[in-house]
């Protein structure tokens, strides 16, 4: 869960009462571990004394791990830039506009699947508002009784239609990811190695277009068994959180 995407104004209390509580224990029970990233309002009180009396187990991911915001971040994205394209310069109408581009987002192919979601869940395709201002075959021979006939036999082939998708989603990843990984050139470091560390990542300084790309100095005082790297500053404080080699530039002085 989580993402760089997570809105500023939401507080720890707002996140455990709105969200946790209500959409997460009420629903399914009360954890074991939450997995989540970085963000002040996963990592402070109230929050983490509510985990620790519910005896709920915090696990953070290392900072800018790709694998498990990745997804979460593209889909906020695509939504974000839809809204944006249909308000202009009237944002204050977004909650006006949110059902709709939600329903475009549900009902368009995506590349990895070469399925909608909502075909996913349902079994069928939606019917749009444009094949219903110009009509399209399908709704040139609708038959209430054919109609029904035809959900049936497509609900019988969903769950096939979902496993296809799922198998056309991990050729497309194990695709690129052997692209990237013919192009990748693999940084290791050792204990007591200095490097800097990707600012965007820490966001430690001013990240914007004329901020420094890179902080630091600091040494490697620990590495894990996932091959991430515990870092601390040259005084000899340690730095909160694991840090990925891709954060990580190896320093020369």
């Amino acid at each position: 869960m989580g993402g760089s995407e997570t809105p500023a104004h939401l507080h720890h209390k707002q996140i455990r009462d709105f969200f946790f509580w209500e959409s997460i224990v009420c629903r399914f029970d009360i954890p074991n571990e939450i997995v989540s990233d970085n963000d002040t309002q996963f990592e402070g009180n109230p929050f983490r004394s509510w985990c620790q009396d519910l005896n709920i187990k915090q696990r953070f991911t290392s900072v800018a791990h790709p694998q498990a915001n990745g997804q979460c971040e593209v889909t906020n994205r695509d939504i974000v830039h839809a809204i944006k394209a249909r308000l202009g310069m009237k944002r204050s109408e977004c909650v006006d506009e949110l059902p709709k581009v939600l329903w475009a987002h549900r009902t368009t192919h995506k590349n990895s699947t070469g399925e909608t979601p909502f075909s996913l869940v349902y079994g069928s395709e939606a019917v749009i508002p444009a094949e219903i201002t110009v009509p399209t075959e399908r709704v040139l021979r609708y038959s209430e009784g054919e109609n029904d006939k035809s959900l049936r036999t497509n609900l019988n082939y969903a769950e096939e239609c979902r496993e296809m998708a799922a198998i056309r989603k991990a050729t497309k990843k194990q695709r690129i990811a052997k692209y990237y990984d013919e192009r990748l050139r693999a940084r290791t470091y050792k204990v007591g190695d200095l490097v800097w560390r990707d600012n965007q990542s820490s966001r430690a300084q001013n990240t914007r277009k004329l901020g420094p790309n890179w902080e630091g100095p600091y040494k490697v005082i620990g590495i894990s068994n996932t091959g991430t790297y515990k870092l601390a500053k040259l005084k000899g404080n340690p730095i909160k959180r694991t840090w990925r080699a891709t954060a990580l530039k190896k320093c020369y002085m």
